[in-house]
């Protein structure tokens, strides 16, 4: 079970390094402000000031992060109140779109789709670039809706993926969803258009193979 951190007392608080930092600053402001130039020197303070926030934010942001993992892995119950209390505290930051990844995979794999398609949306709209995570959001969300039984809305998504990252590593797998998606929205001409790109590839693959499969199914009907 994880530690619980007690409330800083107000003597406590009076120890801490920040009040005690800005106390100071405020000090040599009022005591040398004139001798040197009050602009500058506060221009200084609020560089320093600016640091120590980012530092200390970003201190206080692993300790989340580590503290919702470490929950997580042990199966503990607060577990998701500490992954989204990181995503609501720290939402535009990285660490905070490895969680909305993992919220959105935690709510699929317990079929609660409209909770994991709330966290996959939320990642798409607020980052991308990074090909691995884009990948695991557009797919995460395209079987969300396959398991809603959308499949023109899941092929939509993958298409939205491929549209926005070009060259991607997972190009054929998701051309291979795509057509999967549609065939399933009994869409057969669309199927058939990716399904042809696949099996049109120089190098053999597994989804070439399948490619080819689903053609001849194609032909015979």
């Amino acid at each position: 079970m994880l530690k619980k951190h007690k409330r800083l007392t107000k003597k406590e608080l009076k120890k801490d390094p920040f009040v005690i930092f800005t106390a100071q600053a405020l000090d040599f402001i009022k005591n040398e402000g004139t001798k040197i130039g009050g602009a500058i020197l506060i221009a200084v303070v609020v560089v320093s000031l600016g640091t120590f926030f980012f530092k200390s934010r970003n201190k206080t942001e692993i300790n989340a992060f580590d503290a919702a993992f470490t929950a997580l892995q042990n199966d503990a119950p607060e577990a998701l109140d500490l992954l989204r209390n990181v995503v609501d505290t720290y939402g535009g930051s990285k660490r905070a779109a490895d969680v909305i990844l993992k919220l959105g995979n935690i709510y699929f794999n317990e079929k609660d789709y409209e909770l994991s398609e709330k966290y996959f949306k939320q990642y798409i709209n607020k980052f991308s670039g990074d090909p691995l995570s884009d990948f695991n959001a557009y797919n995460g969300l395209g079987v969300v809706y396959e398991e809603k039984g959308e499949y023109t809305k899941a092929a939509a998504t993958y298409e939205q993926y491929l549209t926005k990252n070009k060259n991607s590593p997972f190009e054929s797998m998701i051309w291979m969803n795509v057509a999967k998606a549609y065939w399933l929205a009994d869409d057969k001409e669309l199927s058939k258009q990716y399904f042809t790109k696949i099996s049109e590839k120089a190098h053999d693959s597994n989804e070439k193979q399948e490619a080819l499969y689903y053609l001849q199914m194609l032909d015979l009907n």
